[in-house]
């Protein structure tokens, strides 16, 4: 799995975190706007029950408006902080109140008792109180021979509700059969402003009470949430990216991929130009394995060569790239053309007898391997671990078969002196860290200069690796290192396009310098 399917399958565990982070949010605020809307319920329910309760025992035990019965109404209303008043009416007209005896007789307003049905025995409405010059909430209740008409407390009511709603983080609000706001908090009166709604109607009285979120109490349930959510997201897409690639080359050993892909012949090789220093003229190029999974797409070097070198595959691997080196060096060669193509390989490979078998077997079926071939092998290796004497046949070997020989990665390793001039490379490649380094650092600058001067002593054609800027380029060429490898003049590309690239980049044989002659097998 490459780098950028990785952060594909990211960026959708992400995605879909959020999707589901918002889906837990929406279905916590359904649940606690229903919860809340239970408990404001049956709290409403049993004070209305309680107070038909007293009302249906008083209007029992003494006659209506009586002097006990309003005395008894007075201390139902004095012992209840719902209540502000009650009063007992019949026939659409008032009687008494728990305040007095000796009432104007009226009609009572904004509430047509004749228009209930016979079953009715509640009801709640809101009305303009003259007394108070506020709304005031009545509900009404049929008990025996008449109608209690209770005005209640909507200051009170709204305490209770926003207590009661403050508790559970949420906003509530009561309302008639009809829906019709009743009493509600913070001056909203519209639906549209409360999102994740619950309705609920008591099965006994007229009204109902809605609880849901205002915009801000819904912004205070996400950001808290938040945190744990981001974190859990975060977890979440790099475990299942981590999976993920588990799945894909653990579940299928790697090893096991590698095999088929040789079988296959999916590896295959981009070119990155080696370059002139003086004229920036093409003289080269460096063959760097890729390989092109069926499902995977391209697939880096880093994702296999490890374990292609651990399980010793990377020897097949690099014959066939020797393989497809002969075929594209065909293409070169009609371009007449002085150029020669670098193969990677290692220290332990070059020792092992049966590996140069092979590599001289495809070399006398492709007489054109014969000239213009560079093997590389990199100071990183540890040559403590290969025996000297058979990396030295190795190498003496396919020398005799026209492969010329360079150290890949200069000045990093583990090779000293004296085996540098035992192995006798052709080529020195300085690694990129110098390079790099040597623009803004004057000691490295001073290391690069010394490197260069050990190039030159043993002979050796030199090549700076992973230059990327002009200023580079421009010191490069000042301590005459004769070649260039870098982003600054290609970047690795397929075969086809370096070819048709080379044929404008390219030099003629006369203008390449006698130490690149050499390699190019071009007779001075």
């Amino acid at each position: 799995m490459n780098i950028k399917n990785q952060f594909y399958i990211f960026i959708s565990m992400i995605f879909i975190g959020l999707v589901t982070f918002f889906a837990y949010v929406n279905a916590y605020a359904l649940a606690k706007s229903e919860d809340t809307a239970k408990a404001l319920m049956s709290s409403i329910n049993s004070e209305i029950s309680a107070l038909e309760k007293q009302l249906t025992s008083i209007s029992t035990l003494y006659p209506d408006c009586s002097e006990e019965s309003r005395i008894s109404l007075e201390t139902m209303t004095l012992n209840n902080s719902l209540l502000k008043e009650v009063i007992f009416i019949r026939n659409n007209t008032t009687i008494c109140s728990d305040r007095s005896t000796t009432l104007t007789v009226e009609e009572v307003a904004d509430f047509e008792i004749d228009k209930l049905m016979p079953d009715q025995k509640y009801g709640i409405y809101q009305m303009y109180d003259k007394k108070s010059g506020n709304t005031a909430i009545f509900f009404m209740m049929h008990i025996n021979s008449g109608w209690y008409q209770l005005h209640f407390d909507k200051k009170y009511l709204e305490l209770w509700m926003k207590e009661i709603s403050s508790h559970h983080n949420v906003y509530a609000y009561i309302y008639d059969k009809s829906r019709k706001y009743i009493s509600n908090l913070h001056n909203i009166n519209t639906s549209d402003s409360i999102y994740y709604k619950t309705f609920m109607e008591s099965e006994i009285f007229p009204t109902g009470i809605a609880v849901g979120y205002t915009q801000p109490l819904l912004l205070s349930l996400i950001l808290k949430f938040l945190p744990t959510g981001i974190l859990l997201i975060i977890i979440n897409a790099t475990g299942i990216s981590l999976i993920t690639r588990y799945y894909i080359f653990k579940r299928v050993p790697l090893h096991a991929e590698i095999q088929k892909g040789i079988y296959n012949k999916e590896f295959y090789a981009e070119y990155q130009p080696i370059v002139s220093a003086n004229s920036g003229q093409w003289i080269g190029a460096e063959l760097l394995v890729r390989w092109l999974h069926p499902k995977k797409k391209k697939v880096m070097p880093a994702e296999f060569i490890p374990a292609a070198e651990q399980s010793g595959q990377i020897n097949a691997i690099t014959l066939q790239l020797l393989e497809q080196a002969a075929q594209d060096k065909a293409s070169m060669i009609s371009i007449d053309r002085p150029f020669y193509l670098s193969i990677n390989v290692t220290a332990s490979m070059i020792a092992s007898p049966h590996f140069v078998q092979a590599v001289t077997a495809i070399i006398s079926h492709n007489p054109r391997l014969q000239s213009g071939i560079v093997m590389e092998f990199s100071e990183r290796e540890n040559f403590s671990n290969t025996d000297v004497s058979l990396l030295q046949n190795g190498m003496q070997a396919l020398r005799d078969q026209g492969i010329k020989w360079a150290l890949d990665d200069f000045g990093t390793g583990y090779a000293g002196l004296s085996t540098l001039q035992a192995l006798s490379f052709d080529i020195i490649k300085i690694d990129r860290a110098f390079v790099a380094a040597s623009a803004t650092d004057s000691v490295t600058k001073s290391i690069l200069g010394n490197i260069a001067q050990i190039g030159h002593n043993l002979n050796c054609l030199l090549i700076a690796e992973g230059v990327e800027t002009m200023e580079q380029a421009e010191h490069v060429k000042a301590l005459d290192i004769q070649s260039c490898q870098g982003f600054f003049y290609a970047k690795p590309m397929p075969f086809e396009r370096f070819l048709a690239k080379f044929k404008v980049h390219s030099t003629l044989p006369e203008e390449v310098s006698p130490s690149v002659q050499e390699i190019v097998g071009v007779q001075p």
